[in-house]
């Protein structure tokens, strides 16, 4: 009997055996999950210059587009000049950036840091002082009274934590000194890295449309044409949340940490170089960020002055307000599409998941995953001839869902 092959048959067993080998690829990586992430890790490792190369193009490609689109496009040039010229021009305005802010306020903060930790006991004797007043306070309300037990259990308790704390980040400063070697050799390697990632970045922004059409190319290959179309519009949605809220972050946390310099430096607050540097960090995380930075600010200046650190929590207030209810959205506009339930909601999930870093990049990397589940819904509710408005499911246009 001669055999007769079965088309359908033969994809049905293909996508089954694939399945199968998924399976017994993720059940093993599961079981040996250590091995794999230090597998991961050192493949991250060796990666590393081509993912610098990847990050820093990323963050001036908007950059070189602006100079080619508004100023290099008026001189008649060929293309391959203008991308060259334009090249050179980002990264001597990149280069400039970073010598300025290395130049001018690196040693600052590094200053600062030296003046905190030679002053410790300084700052220990004024907190110490601060303590004394409030437990008096305390007192005059009544003597034995629990909350006057309580309060002055508490407060005692963060004296003896803040002063454990420095005495060993003191102890830490010092015993550091023998590894000065290793951590030398670690940072050269970031150096060499960090150069061989912008020689990377160099020929992706040289190449970019040759790049991205060979990409297209081999989806368009590989892929029928409703997932050829899918896969482009998720890529360009995956890229508009991206650029739009990892550049807008940039852009408003850099302002924010020159203003908070300002209004410090007219407040004749101490330490100002240093917090501003904090606060424009810690921006970069939507509604928690402002508040992480005035946290470690406020006892900065407190252990020098509690008034000045009163007036430097109601300055953070109004600037935090300034910037969640003009600056951020004039920036940012409705780039990342969540609401604020959403970004909260993943910034815990992914500060639990990935520490702070998940508090860094959570917003976007959930912004991606909404987008794609919204996606997907939609398909399945077109599927079913239902409507994809999401205002059509409200409880006063369906009775069953209240």
């Amino acid at each position: 009997m001669k055999f007769q092959r079965n088309d359908k048959y033969t994809t049905i067993a293909i996508y089954a055996l694939l399945v199968i080998i998924c399976c017994i690829i993720f059940n093993e990586g599961f079981k040996n999950l250590g091995m794999v992430r230090g597998f991961l890790s050192r493949v991250a490792g060796y990666l590393q210059p081509i993912i610098n190369g990847i990050v820093f193009a990323f963050l001036l490609n908007p950059l070189l587009r602006l100079l080619e689109e508004r100023l290099l496009s008026r001189v008649q040039m060929k293309p391959v000049t203008r991308r060259v010229v334009g090249l050179v021009l980002t990264y001597l305005l990149a280069f400039t950036f970073v010598a300025l802010f290395s130049a001018l306020v690196v040693p600052q903060i590094f200053a600062s840091i030296q003046s905190i930790l030679n002053n410790l006991q300084v700052y220990f004797k004024a907190l110490e002082k601060l303590y004394n007043n409030i437990t008096s306070f305390i007192a005059s309300f009544g003597e034995g009274t629990e909350l006057e037990i309580m309060l002055i259990g508490i407060l005692s308790q963060l004296l003896d934590s803040l002063r454990n704390l420095a005495a060993g980040a003191s102890e830490y400063f010092y015993t550091l000194l023998p590894g000065v070697l290793s951590a030398t050799q670690r940072v050269t390697t970031s150096i060499v890295n960090l150069l061989l990632g912008v020689i990377v970045s160099i020929y992706l922004l040289m190449d970019r449309e040759k790049l991205f059409a060979q990409l297209n190319k081999t989806l368009r290959a590989f892929t029928s044409d409703r997932a050829y179309h899918l896969i482009s519009d998720i890529a360009l949605d995956a890229n508009r949340i991206l650029s739009g809220f990892v550049l807008g972050k940039v852009i408003d946390s850099l302002i924010i940490g020159v203003l908070c310099f300002i209004g410090m430096s007219i407040l004749r607050l101490p330490f100002a170089v240093l917090i501003s540097f904090i606060v424009g960090v810690t921006n970069v995380i939507p509604y928690f960020g402002p508040f992480l930075g005035a946290i470690p600010g406020a006892i900065i200046i407190a252990v020098t002055s509690p008034m000045q650190a009163v007036w430097f929590l109601i300055f953070i207030l109004v600037l935090q307000q300034f910037d969640g209810n003009i600056l951020g959205p004039k920036i940012l506009g409705d780039s990342i599409g969540l609401s604020a339930l959403w970004v909260i909601f993943s910034i815990m999930l992914f500060s639990g998941l990935l520490g702070v870093v998940g508090m860094f990049i959570g917003v976007p990397l959930f912004a991606i995953i909404y987008s794609l589940s919204r996606r997907f819904i939609a398909f399945l509710l077109e599927r079913k001839g239902e409507s994809s408005n999401t205002w059509d499911y409200a409880s006063s246009k369906n009775p069953r869902i209240k």
